[in-house]
């Protein structure tokens, strides 16, 4: 019998993306899954939405998928009742967080309850912002159960608005001198040169599968991120451990990548991020080459941002960021 495998999706405010996301899941073909989606206490009327998602009030329109009304009523089921048994793949575990827990720890919700409550041998995070192929997850496993030091897996990911046109393959690799991540094969036509095994730094958070038996050794994700570099940091982790990360490229996805403007909660974040990852995961020499660059950088900025811009909660973003990545004290591990 397949493994059985829990997908998670984070939604904050994002119904319309989740709903999709889930229409794409429901008609997969593997047969052994169940579905958890964590909403991180959205402001709209998110829970409404999908709510009437379920029940068959709301179709989805998409490029990528035929609406199928034929499995609806969908079966929510709300974590917090501890229903017995195991969930149908016509289910929807639901779980309803009080504040805005951020990527790692809203996912980590998800993750527990997973291991606590369902017979799940793999963790499927998925962005709610994507559409996936009807075979990603038999192919995600196929590449799992290949090899037992295989520990994450991510598939072949392609942009939500130029569908044959590569994002990433499986994920990227990190510039460890600079604390910089390079996505392989981004934006290259999917040409068939991607087609081939690869064993990435990283997968990326978009879509990533991990063994249970990896996460029982290694932990759940950092919530200390909040968001940013957490998957980069649970590749790392594991990578300790002695696990790969590969890349399937036979399983597809696409999302809805976007080159977002610059704001303050999202500077902030990289750049605190990024000096604590490298606390944890680099050489004594990678780091103090990193800080010869880094620190820097992150004045000129600060002061570019003051002077030139006169935006002073910029130039905070980016001078708070240093200042409490140095705070932040990385857990002490015996693996690295």
């Amino acid at each position: 019998m397949e493994p059985k495998v829990s997908i998670i999706l984070l939604n904050w405010n994002g119904w319309e993306d989740s709903i999709e996301c889930l229409e794409s899941i429901y008609q997969i073909k593997y047969p052994n899954y169940n579905v958890i989606l964590v909403d991180n206490n959205s402001e709209d009327e998110s829970i409404d939405k999908i709510h009437d998602y379920c029940n068959g009030k709301i179709t989805v329109e998409s490029e990528f998928f035929e609406y199928k009304p034929n499995n609806k009523p969908i079966e929510i089921i709300k974590a917090e009742t501890d229903k017995k048994g195991q969930p149908s793949t016509n289910s929807l575990i639901l779980i309803e967080n009080t504040k805005n827990y951020g990527f790692a720890e809203g996912n980590n919700i998800g993750i527990k309850y997973a291991l606590k409550s369902l017979k799940t041998e793999y963790v499927l995070l998925l962005n709610n912002d994507t559409v996936v192929d009807e075979n990603f997850l038999d192919e995600l496993i196929k590449m799992g159960e290949s090899d037992e030091k295989i520990g994450l897996i991510g598939p072949k990911t392609l942009f939500y608005d130029k569908k044959d046109t590569l994002q990433e393959a499986g994920g990227g690799n990190v510039d460890l001198i600079h604390c910089q991540v390079h996505e392989i094969g981004f934006n290259a036509v999917d040409d068939g040169s991607y087609n081939k095994y690869l064993e990435p730094d990283y997968i990326g958070g978009a879509c990533l599968l991990i063994k249970k038996s990896v996460i029982n050794e290694v932990g759940l994700l950092d919530s200390n991120y909040f968001m940013y570099w957490e998957d980069v940091d649970w590749c790392f982790t594991s990578h300790e451990y002695g696990y790969k990360c590969s890349y399937a490229y036979k399983s597809m996805i696409w999302h809805k990548y976007g080159t977002s403007s610059e704001n303050y909660f999202k500077m902030y974040y990289l750049n605190r991020n990024r000096l604590y990852f490298m606390r944890k995961h680099a050489s004594r020499s990678q780091y103090l080459q990193f800080l010869a660059y880094y620190i820097p950088y992150i004045i000129f900025e600060s002061f570019y941002q003051l002077i030139r811009r006169r935006d002073v909660d910029m130039y905070h973003s980016y001078s708070r960021g240093l200042m409490d990545g140095f705070k932040m004290i990385p857990p002490v591990s015996d693996h690295k």
